[in-house]
């Protein structure tokens, strides 16, 4: 799940912290994904060098989410999400984000989702019109850089959240 940090609604990192809080991951993987998928901390799995146990993922707070999401003015999301299952997401994307609609409707959030097939999707991301969206892969080669490269990318197919630290982007590498 990414935040398209272009939007006004998550520039702000509060805001990202509110809506993660909302969203209850344990009892989302255990309900998805049936066994077979484990909660992630981290970008990188557990058996790729780098991988740090002690990095945590904001915790599942409704009433912070609630709170932090008011104090944001955030009332409405906008989400897009893929109809077809993935080597990496079995349950599609639209069910994650049905998932995390049911969540956000908790904390008064109203959330639509706009479906889209595989090939339509990926075009869509490019377009960046969208307040949250879903990717994800599978690593190939037990690197790390297989993981965090991706999303150092300043291609928007790959950076979906569209995230630049200019204080590490190319750019400012150069002066």
């Amino acid at each position: 799940m990414a935040y398209n940090v272009t939007t006004d609604m998550f520039k702000d990192q509060a805001a990202r912290v509110a809506f993660s809080q909302a969203v209850n991951r344990d009892e989302l993987v255990t309900s998805l994904y049936q066994g077979y998928s484990e909660v992630a901390e981290t970008i990188l799995p557990s058996f790729v060098p780098g991988y740090d146990a002690t990095v945590k993922q904001v915790a599942y707070d409704e009433a912070a989410a609630k709170a932090g999401l008011a104090a944001a003015g955030i009332t409405k999301v906008r989400m897009i999400a893929y109809s077809n299952p993935r080597p990496y997401n079995a349950a599609t994307g639209q069910s994650l984000a049905t998932a995390i609609q049911g969540y956000l409707q908790k904390v008064g959030v109203e959330c639509t989702i706009d479906i889209y097939d595989w090939t339509t999707y990926k075009e869509k991301v490019k377009g960046g019109d969208y307040d949250i969206a879903f990717y994800g892969w599978i690593g190939d080669n037990g690197d790390p850089d297989n993981f965090l490269n991706l999303l150092s990318d300043s291609d928007p197919s790959m950076n979906i959240a569209r995230w630049q630290d200019q204080r590490t982007s190319p750019a400012s590498q150069r002066r």
